[in-house]
Parts: C-alpha cells; structure tokens; sequence
C-alpha cells in the first residue's frame, strides 16, 4: 500500500467513513455511454489515487466525483462525514428571541465584556506591550472590550502590524503556464466529458412548491437542490450557542450557500463566485443589474472569464491557463476579480506569504477580523454581530472557499467560518435555514458548526493564502 493510500485510509476510519470505501481499483470517471463498471464504482462511493505524471501532487479520486489534493484529504474525508450528522441534533422551536435575518447585531443580553478577550493566544500573534489592562467598569455599565485588530496586532505604529503587512503581496498571480499544481488534475484538459457538459446545462434540480405565507395566502416557493438561503443566521446562533466562542462576526444573511452537484468535480472556484453574485443579487449591490434571475451558470461564468480576459482584465490568466472554456481546469482569485471588474464592480485581491517574521495564515486571520470588526461595529457589544459586509473569496492552494464569518475562541484561537462548495449543508442545519428560524437551541454546537470552521490547524498546512474582497 502506498503512502497516499495508506493516508487516505486512515482519513476515511477517522471520520467514521467504511474503510472499504477509501481504495479501488476502479475509476470514477462515468463514460458517456453504457459505462456500467464506471458508473457502478460512483454508486458504491468507490475511490482510488491517482499519483501526477508530473510529480507535482497525489491527486486521490473520491466518490462524490472530485480528486482531491493530498493535503486536503482529512479534511475533505471528515466533511463528507459532517455532511450526515444526526436530523436531531437542534432541539425543538423554543421561545427565545431570534437572531434577526436582517442587517443586525444579536439580540442577546451579553456577559460582562470587559474581561472577556484571553490574551492566551499564539505566541506570534501576542503584543502584551499594545494591550493596556484597565479596571472593569461598574457593574451596571457595558462596554466594548478591544477589537479583534487590537488583540492580534496592536495598534497602527506597532512593530506586529508592521511585520505582520510586510507579507502582504500588493499582485496576485505568475505569467508562467501553470500546472497540475495550480490548475488541478484537468491543468491540460481541451474539453470536458459530454456528460459533464450537459449536466453543467441542465443545472441543478429546480422544485417549485406552495406555502403559507405570513398573511395566510399561498406563495410559490422556487428551492433549487444545490443552494441553501438563510444560512448565516443560523451559524450566528449556533456560534451564540457555543460557549467556547467569545466573539463572532458575520457577514451579510444575503449570501446563499451554493455547493457542487454530484460527480461535478473540481469548479470550487466557480461555485464561490456564484456566492459572491448571490450576495450581490439579494442585496441589490453594485453589479446587480449585470445578474438578473438565477445565477450564471458555471459554463456562463466561463464565457465571463475569457470575455474579460478579451478586454485585457488579469489577461495573463489565459497564458497561464491554456484557456478554460468547456474544461475543468481549476481557477482562482485573478479569474474571479477578472470576471467582477468586467462587470464594473469594484473589488480588492490580496495575497499573504508566510515571511521569516510571521505566517502567512497569522497575517490573513489578522485582516479577516479588521475586516468584520471595523469602526462600524466598535461601539457593538454583543457576542454574536450580523454586519451588512458581503461575504470573502477565498484562495489557497488547491481551493478556494467563501468566508461568511470569523469567530474568536476563549481559548484564544480563531476560526474562519466559511461555506465550502464541496459539500452540502448538514440536514438540520439545511432543515434549520430552509424554516428561516434560529430560534433553536442544540446540545452540541461544535458538532453542528464542524464542516464551517475552519481552524488553525487546518489553515497551518499552507504558505500562501488570497483574499478577495467587494469595496
């Protein structure tokens, strides 16, 4: 057994997956005809590996259609377990007040605040010199403790901030032709499988139904398969639940949750920018009017990409790519603020590398929570804020996320809370969002916000990391 399957096998008993699941010796590629082995290995959630020709990366065939990159494995294993966790898990619709789906903060009557940032974090991020103790206020007296910002870096003329932003890259991108490291296992794909091009046409399943509206008449309801609206409140109330959160942000509730078909693949890149365009549909933002009805499909999107590639936007992405019309090459934060600028919205790419000074994953935390935690919500107090920021594209290597949320621990550590285009919401939170409630309580919070976290131990794995960002 080699090492990639060896790896692979243990993610799998880890995550509760059967062990028989993990190796085969058949491929996952369906044919577009008549391909019974093939389309037999999908149905069992058969896997194998696939080592690159080019030595760049093991690549590992899972049965939801994707190959996975080497150090992504864990974490993709134990999401697909995450994905199945228990319908029961949130207890009954109890009479609490509810965390607003509209622009706002939460509505909960917080602890007293002034003790509550620990200053035990990493050792790379303290800066005891920039954090002043001062007496804790009367008891009848709220007030806002220090900003995340100034928590982790201090204030603007510490040396941490200004080591911290000597790793920031100002330009994303080569102007080599990449490969299977940087474009995924299809780097020199001409054009994807006929089957795969259709099902990309067709788009996922539409059902429309009929229900009771606040008034009592009926409303026609439009729910597509692999989208989840309303999803953010319920994070925000499961990070409240949480007793081992001491702050979270979040972003707009416009946001959809939108995540991959079965047996799609990699278009990780794609899918998260149909969640940046669903922010900017339901929140009317700048561009709204460039996406009228449903969001573009990701063979439209495409078409986006080389048309503003055409108008001499992040052009060098066609050099390095080969193109990407009607292929499954992987793409990343140049193509999606391409594909915006093209439409006239503005936004910001930035790039963090690890230095001698500090890592990179330090320095992208640190400008994820000056983004949520800025003047806006200063005088905020509350445990849990709904901003109206629209949501973060989000890049390392090998795929990209959307961040929705960041939280900070008690313990001091920080979390991104992201959507993953991978994989579909759990059923009780999907349950949750779909009755556009948060007036729940869950016996176990963690387990329920697992698959939207995404740690320090995770995000330690890699060097570099790109943000981009709606002005």
């Amino acid at each position: 057994m080699s090492d990639a399957e060896l790896a692979q096998l243990l993610a799998f008993e880890e995550a509760g997956l059967p062990a028989e699941l993990a190796l085969s010796d058949r491929t996952n590629v369906p044919a577009a005809h008549g391909n019974q082995n093939s389309e037999r290995a999908i149905q069992n959630g058969q896997a194998t590996s696939h080592p690159s020709p080019e030595g760049e990366a093991e690549w590992v065939q899972c049965a939801c259609g994707e190959r996975v990159h080497f150090l992504e494995l864990d974490a993709h294993s134990d999401m697909h377990a995450q994905e199945n966790i228990s319908i029961d898990e949130p207890e009954m619709p109890v009479k609490d007040v509810e965390l607003s789906t509209l622009r706002s903060s939460v509505q909960y009557p917080p602890a007293d605040v002034s003790n509550s940032f620990s200053t035990s974090i990493p050792k790379s991020l303290r800066n005891y010199e920039q954090i002043q103790p001062s007496r804790a206020p009367p008891s009848h007296e709220r007030r806002r403790g220090p900003s995340l910002k100034e928590i982790f870096l201090g204030n603007p003329a510490s040396p941490k901030r200004r080591s911290a932003y000597s790793a920031v890259a100002s330009k994303i991108g080569k102007t080599k032709r990449l490969g299977k490291s940087e474009l995924g296992p299809y780097a020199h794909e001409q054009q994807m499988p006929h089957w795969l091009h259709k099902m990309l046409e067709e788009g996922a399943k539409v059902t429309i139904s009929n229900r009771i509206g606040p008034d009592g008449s009926l409303v026609r309801v439009e729910t597509i398969a692999n989208e989840t609206p309303n999803l953010v409140p319920v994070l925000a109330r499961l990070s409240h639940l949480d007793r081992g959160v001491e702050r979270a942000f979040y972003c707009s509730p416009e946001v959809r949750h939108v995540c991959k078909m079965h047996r799609e693949g990699g278009f990780c890149g794609y899918r998260n920018i149909q969640m940046m365009v669903s922010y900017i549909q339901e929140a009317e933002a700048t561009g709204a009017d460039r996406f009228p009805g449903r969001l573009p499909s990701i063979l439209r999107l495409q078409e986006m990409i080389e048309n503003a590639w055409d108008k001499g936007i992040n052009s060098a992405g066609r050099d390095e790519t080969g193109g990407i019309r009607y292929t499954r090459k992987y793409i990343g934060t140049p193509e999606a603020q391409a594909l915006l600028l093209s439409t006239d919205i503005p936004c910001e790419a930035t790039a963090f590398t690890t230095t001698k000074e500090v890592e990179g994953f330090e320095t992208m935390l640190c400008a994820v929570c000056e983004y949520f935690d800025d003047d806006s919500t200063k005088d905020n107090i509350d445990k849990v804020v709904i901003t109206d920021k629209p949501p973060i594209y989000f890049q390392h290597q090998g795929h990209s996320m959307t961040i929705v949320g960041v939280e900070q621990r008690i313990d001091g550590s920080v979390n991104l809370v992201v959507f993953d285009p991978m994989f579909n919401p759990s059923s009780p939170l999907k349950k949750l969002a779909m009755a556009n409630t948060t007036a729940f309580r869950a016996h176990d919070p963690e387990k329920l916000m697992k698959a939207h976290r995404r740690g320090e131990k995770y995000l330690e794995k890699y060097k570099q990391f790109e943000l981009l960002r709606l002005k």
